[in-house]
C-alpha cells in the first residue's frame, strides 16, 4: 500500500489530506479513533473512488458520481452523507471508538478529512455546492468555512483548496462558491 498524507494542527481541528494507491486499505483501530488528532469525524473525498466499512460492515461507496448508503444503516442519510455532483462527504462521529477503514478503488482515492480536538467535541458539517452564496453571522458559536475543491471567496478575499476562515462572534461573512469549487461549512 501506499499512502501519502499529511496533517496539520489548526485551533480546534487538524486537518488531513491524503491519497490512496489503487485497490489499497486504509484502516483505523477503535482505539485510535477516540484519540485527539486521529479520529477523522467528517470524510471528504475529492477524487477517486472507494467503500467505507465500519466495524466491518460496509456504510457507503462512490463510484464516480455515484453513492449507495447501505440501506441497513441505521443513520439518517440526509444528516450523515451528503453528496454533490463529483464529491461525497461522510460525518463519521456516529462511528467514535470504533474501527473503520476505506478500501480505494481501481484508481485510487484522494481525500480531506477534519479531527475535531478535542476529539469528542463533534462539529455539525455542511457542504456550501457549486454556485452557492451563503451568508453565516457570528453568533458566539464556532464557525469555520474551509475550501475543499478549487477556490472560494471569503468577504471578497480569495481562499484556495484547503485554506480556511473563521468568522468570529458580531461578524459577518459572504461565502460565494464559484461553479468548480466546494466548500465545507463547520459549525460547533
Amino acid at each position: 500500500m501506499k499512502l501519502m498524507a499529511s496533517l496539520v494542527l489548526c485551533k480546534g481541528f487538524a486537518l488531513c489530506r491524503g491519497f490512496i494507491t489503487p485497490n489499497d486499505t486504509y484502516t483505523y483501530d477503535a482505539d485510535e479513533t477516540n484519540v485527539d488528532t486521529r479520529f477523522s469525524q467528517i470524510f471528504y473525498m475529492i477524487d477517486g473512488s472507494g467503500i467505507i466499512n465500519v466495524d466491518g460492515n460496509q456504510i457507503g461507496s462512490k463510484i464516480g458520481s455515484d453513492i449507495i448508503v447501505d440501506p441497513n444503516w441505521q443513520i439518517e442519510y440526509d444528516e450523515k452523507v451528503q453528496k454533490s455532483a463529483n464529491s461525497m462527504m461522510i460525518d463519521f462521529r456516529d462511528f467514535y471508538g470504533k474501527s473503520y477503514n476505506f478500501v480505494a478503488g481501481e484508481y485510487g482515492a484522494g481525500w480531506l478529512c477534519i479531527n475535531p480536538i478535542p476529539s469528542n467535541r463533534f462539529f455539525t458539517p455542511s457542504l456550501i455546492r457549486a454556485g452557492e452564496t451563503k451568508t453565516i453571522e457570528g453568533d458566539g458559536k464556532e464557525h469555520i468555512v474551509m475550501c475543499a475543491k478549487g477556490s472560494i471567496i471569503a468577504n471578497d478575499k480569495t481562499l484556495t483548496q484547503f485554506n480556511y476562515t473563521r468568522v468570529l462572534n458580531g461578524k459577518t461573512a459572504v461565502i460565494v462558491v464559484p461553479d468548480d469549487s466546494e466548500a465545507i461549512y463547520l459549525t460547533r
